[in-house]
């Protein structure tokens, strides 16, 4: 029997890049969930967000059973080490408490199942979920509206924002920049993998590992191979997806199996865009230059991938609550 009292949601650091978006969200869309709000970062002191247009006061995790009574712990910024150490001890002391988990890695590693959009058919034995990369927020919902045509095979190259690595890293490329342009000495990168700024940088091969892991799990019939790129860009996912189907598309068949998708929209012909003007758009995924040859078909796809992300943030907790 399912309860009646109103859920309990944890957040953990609504003043995050993440969480100051989704926390305004829940507040207006999931009226009927209590919420309660923590932050992990070192100062002990209290914080405030701004929430619903109302200022709410956001008290430091002194300990892990400042969560007991939770429903839903939702995690939107990485905790420190020994912070996640007892945030997961705490869960498994508690197994009927539900974990969302928007930060990448994860904080739970192989522990947590991959997510994008929609709980799984068949729950795992822990109600521990991690939401996939923002980076594959948009080729998975591409992936996913060929599936009458039965994906076998991806090759994705996404290039990636700082965005994904919250407000300070973002700050640190607004920095680089300014000294870039004044032709100062740069400063080591502190949240950043390499200066950024102006440039880019492939990935290491752990990142592109991490999300062809994410994608095996999403699709575990679907053979992946992931490069990623870092970009000196502050938001906005480009990506270029190429996917081998069991079954040959006509160009009309592709056309509408992507039209028929709710999140994409395929871009005007020759009409030039850019990462701006995806983020612009909020969570639609703009889709371009869309051709089937023989069992192949590739395309390329601009989104804001956070935004995006916060959309399938909204459905997780819905599903949640409605448990």
């Amino acid at each position: 029997m399912r309860s009646t009292h109103p859920k309990i949601l944890t957040i953990l650091d609504p003043t995050s890049l993440l969480g100051r978006g989704v926390a305004e969200r829940i507040a207006r869309s999931l009226p009927q969930v209590r919420r309660r709000m923590f932050h992990t970062a070192e100062e002990q002191e209290h914080l405030i967000a701004e929430v619903a247009e109302e200022a709410a006061l956001v008290p430091p995790l002194a300990s892990p059973d400042d969560l007991d009574g939770s429903d839903a712990v939702l995690v939107t910024a990485q905790p420190s080490a020994a912070t996640c150490g007892l945030l997961l001890d705490w869960l498994r002391r508690h197994p009927s408490v539900a974990l969302l988990d928007c930060t990448q890695p994860g904080i739970a590693g192989s522990e947590a199942c991959c997510v994008a959009d929609r709980l799984p058919a068949e729950r795992p034995a822990r109600p521990w979920y991690h939401l996939a990369d923002p980076a594959l927020a948009a080729p998975f919902r591409f992936v996913a509206a060929l599936a009458p045509l039965e994906p076998e095979a991806l090759h994705l190259t996404v290039v990636c924002p700082v965005a994904a690595r919250g407000a300070e890293a973002l700050d640190e490329l607004a920095a680089q920049g300014a000294t870039r342009l004044s032709g100062h000495p740069m400063h080591r990168p502190d949240r950043l993998p390499a200066v950024l700024a102006f440039d880019l940088a492939p990935a290491g091969s752990g990142r592109s590992a991490g999300l062809e892991a994410q994608l095996g799990e999403l699709f575990p019939q679907l053979e992946c191979r992931v490069h990623a790129i870092d970009a000196g860009v502050f938001h906005g996912y480009l990506a270029t997806v190429l996917v081998r189907c069991g079954a040959m598309p006509s160009p009309q068949r592709l056309r509408s199996l992507v039209r028929a998708t709710a999140d994409i929209r395929l871009a005007q012909t020759n009409k030039v865009l850019t990462t701006t003007e995806a983020v612009e758009r909020g969570s639609v995924i703009v889709c371009g230059d869309l051709q089937a040859k023989g069992n192949w078909v590739s395309a390329w796809l601009l989104a804001d991938g956070l935004a995006v992300g916060n959309d399938a943030v909204m459905e997780l907790l819905s599903s949640l609550n409605a448990c």
